[in-house]
């Protein structure tokens, strides 16, 4: 059963007595699988790992995944001074003082508004392997509520894509029936067409050569060859929207591949109801198509 490449997820949770995590998965469709992660800085090391969980979910599509991180215990802190800005400035700030008549006294909050004297940062531990099985549950977690959806969409896609080739088989059937109109036409067209062109030349041809000529160009312009590889296309078609493994790709070209036959098998005849049976087939493949960018 094939997939729609649109989903979303949420998962989320304390997975350590650190940590309280809440996950946002979502995809779209994308011609090649990408995958755009974003992690706090303290959980960068975890960025592969989360690479790898959506590469081996997902086959196409874009994926994006945000992680966001609510300390519930207060890391330990380093704080450190800066000594070559205290020891540039301070003296500075004490002449100006002098020359100002404003004494020489500096408070400790004079000092803290000194930009980066004072530097506080946490003082981040390793993540423990509970930590990652944790968020790699999560994860899972978030990827199994966007699957579900995308599989609900890919019904949709299903249905829709079934009930247009089912219509295309029977405009093809409708379009087989016309194939000795298309030989007939041809004969005639042809066959006026070889007399003309030996006429002005001003040679005679038997008829035995004439029927020769005409028949080539009449098998050149029959479309039995364009309705068997349409037909094959159809079968592949119908194999392909109802396996399990991705098929997103294999859809797309085989819809090319059909319009491909399509125009060949419209170029070849001047009936309107001929044109009117390949404009339908047309219309019916390009919205495959289009359905098929969003499949996996």
């Amino acid at each position: 059963m094939i997939h729609s490449m649109t989903g979303f997820g949420r998962a989320g949770g304390a997975f350590s007595d650190r940590f309280f995590v809440a996950i946002t998965t979502k995809s779209v469709n994308h011609r090649s699988p990408e995958v755009s992660v974003r992690l706090p800085e303290f959980f960068w090391e975890l960025e592969p790992a989360v690479r790898a969980i959506a590469s081996e979910t997902f086959s196409r599509g874009k994926v994006d995944i945000s992680v966001r991180v609510t300390r519930t215990q207060q890391p330990e802190y380093n704080v450190r001074i800066n000594a070559q800005i205290a020891n540039t400035i301070v003296p500075q700030l004490r002449a100006l003082s002098e020359e100002l008549g404003l004494g020489s006294t500096f408070s400790g909050s004079d000092l803290m508004r000194v930009p980066d004297l004072l530097q506080v940062e946490a003082i981040d531990s390793e993540i423990l392997d509970d930590e990652r099985d944790a968020l790699t549950k999560l994860i899972r977690d978030s990827f199994a509520q966007m699957i579900e959806m995308r599989k609900r969409e890919g019904e949709s896609l299903h249905a829709d894509i079934s009930l247009r080739v089912a219509t295309i088989r029977k405009l093809q059937e409708r379009l087989a029936e016309h194939r000795e109109e298309i030989r007939s036409e041809l004969l005639a067209s042809y066959q006026q067409r070889v007399q003309e062109i030996a006429a002005q030349a001003g040679v005679q041809l038997p008829e035995e050569r004439i029927a020769q000529e005409t028949v080539i160009m009449v098998e050149r312009g029959d479309i039995a060859e364009e309705l068997t590889r349409l037909s094959h296309h159809v079968d592949q078609m119908e194999q392909a929207i109802d396996a399990r493994e991705a098929a997103g790709k294999k859809l797309d070209f085989l819809s090319q591949e059909m319009l491909r036959e399509i125009n060949t098998m419209g170029s070849k005849s001047r009936s309107a109801a001929i044109r009117t049976l390949v404009v339908e087939l047309k219309t019916e493949v390009e919205r495959i198509r289009e359905q098929v960018q969003n499949v996996e």
